[in-house]
């Protein structure tokens, strides 16, 4: 007899009601339609929030599926050209910039990277997906910043500063505010050597479908090899950039649509 485990019942149980229902939902609600305790559905998601797989509204008090959920199975089927759209242009990005390219979204206070594509070179940047860096001193958590207000902007600055285990990682609000203008005006991010000193990125922001959380793509890059790259790779990015938005322009609901089809994929795996 086959045993079940009550956490992952529950847990596919709710990626399956996200499906069906296709909306934001309270608690109250996730929990009375998977029949659970709401103390309990309450855990599931704060533990699956914290982990990059659920985001919450404070404001509306709602919780849906990240991105995350939706890559999870893209590896499965990449010849459906909708769903697997993603993964195709970033492979098409690694191969045009020859660098590690990544995918990464707001998790709090962080940036999480949830999909990284490896490009097997010398010293190429080395790092797995699911990992954590602070908002304000990574490349993809400055660009998705960048589409905040200033009061916002600050409030993620007092928390990361507050959070932050070395003085190196710790910002200046005014100067910090300056440099995401200048983010604003040039329509990217970069680092150097700002978390992994040997390391820096390029990051820039995608148009997201109504609802969804926005995301980063950017391209990591050793430190001794960013300036040189750096024409070709901001004009790569602005290119994949750019395809998006004319995507989105050509088709208002076809994002949503391919994010769905993902999400189709990762049901499958799961």
């Amino acid at each position: 007899m086959i045993r079940s485990v009550k956490s992952a019942e529950r847990t596919l149980a709710l990626f399956e009601l996200f499906s069906m229902r296709q909306r934001p939902l309270t608690v109250g609600r996730i929990a009375a339609e998977l029949g659970i305790p709401q103390a309990s559905a309450s855990m599931l998601l704060t533990n699956l929030r914290e982990l990059g797989y659920m985001n919450y509204d404070r404001a509306a008090r709602t919780y849906s599926p990240t991105i995350r959920v939706a890559l999870l199975g893209s590896w499965i089927n990449h010849q459906f050209d909708d769903a697997g759209s993603l993964t195709t242009r970033l492979t098409e990005l690694q191969e045009h910039v020859d660098e590690t390219v990544f995918v990464g979204i707001q998790n709090g206070t962080h940036a999480q990277y949830i999909l990284v594509i490896f490009r097997d070179k010398v010293r190429a940047m080395q790092i797995r997906s699911g990992v954590l860096k602070l908002m304000t001193v990574s490349a993809m958590g400055r660009a998705l910043l960048s589409l905040k207000s200033d009061e916002e902007v600050l409030r993620h600055v007092h928390r990361c500063n507050a959070e932050a285990t070395e003085a190196r990682l710790r910002v200046v609000p005014s100067e910090f505010l300056a440099l995401i203008e200048q983010v604003r005006q040039r329509g990217y991010a970069q680092t150097r050597g700002d978390v992994t000193p040997s390391f820096g990125a390029i990051a820039i922001t995608v148009p997201a479908p109504v609802g969804l959380m926005p995301m980063a793509i950017g391209v990591g890059v050793p430190v001794e090899r960013i300036e040189a790259a750096r024409p070709t790779i901001i004009a790569a990015l602005f290119e994949l950039q750019k395809s998006f938005a004319a995507f989105t322009a050509a088709n208002p609901a076809g994002g949503e649509a391919e994010y769905r089809a993902i999400t189709q994929q990762a049901r499958s795996a799961a």
